[in-house]
């Protein structure tokens, strides 16, 4: 079972990490993409720029900061026909203080170029005297780069900047990709959970059926060895039956007649083991008093209670209370029962040690409560506590709470652990009231 559960976290794993992987990958696909697609632009920008500067001669910059008509319209023209072919927004000559000079613009903003563009930065490295290029900004829904490059006067000093700027058209194709990408994170995601909950589902669907399995192999090998013990336990018990007999004839004490009443009591449990082993245990009903029942069962225990100092509290009704229940069984339960209680108490030290015993009858039910002042039982076992071989105890072969879950699913009733309203840790058995249950 471990290494089924092992094998199946293993594949989901894997899975996860295929399609987490395949996912990074995309995305660092659409990261390189746009880096590779924002550098290319930086480059047809500063070469543009560079290239227009080149035919911006000293000679034009300064006629263009003395306001010559004749030389702007000429640049003008020019910037006019380098926008066209270099597929550019805007091409732009400024002044050291980023006014206007000349501009493909029709509309040239009154307060200056930096006020629009806020690229003081890249500005700056080009008064520095080197063409670069700005980081993407947008406008109004649009992403623009520019690339600025310095223009030089007749005496070799930096006396203008050629700005160009061209939209980054590529993020159509971008915003595309990316949507494409987030489907396929979410299909992936939905794959992934999709796969989670087929390998939770197999994964109970298998475990239930192992459980029972081996639920079933452990039952096997109960009847088989419950066969063997129960065929020797047999012929001393005869013996004992036997030895007995002589003694109850020979003497009147009432002690006497104990070991042929219990010789007998241990006989008919040997015999319902052996019907269990065959799987064709029967339940013989008959009216039985189950507070009567209690009470016989509780003197013959209360000296094992005085021993280990544990106060035994009964709650009982105050007349007789007839049930439909093999007495055999129903005594085998109770004792069980309140052995488990007894030693469950007695172990604790520093606190009350207590069990308590309650008998609750309606018109269609019996109701038999078991609590102890122990330390209780952690939620993880109780599931566990009605199967065989388990047991909490150091001593214990974890057939008994087995036996009598088995023993009160023959009466048609149920058994339960759980915690009452003090927090004792309370055993409770519903035994119907209705007729004969094979």
């Amino acid at each position: 079972m471990i290494a089924r559960r092992k094998a199946a976290v293993a594949a989901v794993v894997f899975t996860i990490l295929v399609l987490a992987s395949v996912n990074i990958g995309w995305w660092w696909y659409y990261r390189s993409m746009t880096t590779y697609l924002e550098e290319q632009l930086s480059r047809r920008l500063t070469g543009a720029a560079a290239t227009a500067a080149l035919h911006l001669t000293p000679e034009t910059v300064n006629n263009l900061l003395l306001d010559n008509l004749d030389t702007y319209a000429e640049t003008i023209l020019y910037l006019d026909s380098i926008a066209a072919i270099g597929l550019l927004s805007e091409a732009t000559i400024l002044d050291l203080d980023f006014n206007y000079l000349a501009s493909t613009r029709t509309d040239v903003p009154t307060e200056g170029y930096l006020l629009a563009r806020r690229n003081l930065d890249f500005l700056q490295i080009a008064l520095n005297g080197q063409t670069t290029a700005s980081a993407l900004y947008n406008i109004d829904g649009t992403y623009l780069k520019s690339a600025y490059t310095p223009l030089y006067d007749s005496d070799g000093l930096v006396a203008g900047i050629l700005a160009v700027e061209a939209g980054a058209g590529y993020f159509d194709l971008l915003a595309t990709l990316r949507r494409n990408l987030y489907i396929l994170a979410g299909g992936s995601a939905g794959v992934v959970v999709l796969l989670l909950v087929f390998f939770i589902f197999y994964n109970r669907r298998m475990a239930a059926a192992e459980e029972q399995l081996f639920k079933a192999g452990s039952q096997a090998a109960l009847g088989r060895m419950v066969a063997v013990v129960s065929h020797e336990v047999k012929n001393p018990l005869m013996i004992l039956r036997a030895a007995g007999e002589r003694l109850e004839k020979k003497y009147t004490d009432p002690e006497a007649s104990f070991i042929t009443e219990e010789v007998s009591r241990l006989d008919r449990i040997v015999s319902g083991y052996l019907s269990f082993a065959r799987g064709d245990a029967q339940v013989d009903k008959t009216n039985i008093d189950i507070v009567a029942l209690t009470n016989k069962i509780i003197e013959r225990m209360r000296p094992q209670f005085e021993e280990q100092q544990v106060e035994l509290e009964t709650i009982f009704p105050d007349i007789a209370q007839d049930i439909p229940a093999d007495p055999v069984g129903i005594r085998q339960v109770m004792l069980n029962l309140l052995l488990n209680a007894l030693h469950a108490a007695a172990e604790q030290d520093g606190i009350e040690k207590k069990v308590s015993i309650g008998i609750e009858n309606s018109t269609s039910k019996c109701t038999l409560r078991v609590s102890d002042s122990g330390a209780g039982i952690k939620p993880s076992q109780r599931d566990k506590l009605f199967e065989p071989f388990f047991t909490t105890k150091t001593q214990g072969s974890g057939l008994g709470l087995y036996l009598c879950r088995k023993i009160v699913e023959q009466h048609g009733g149920t058994i339960s652990v759980g915690d009452n309203e003090s927090g004792q840790t309370t055993f409770t058995v519903v035994l119907p009231k209705g007729g004969a249950s094979r």
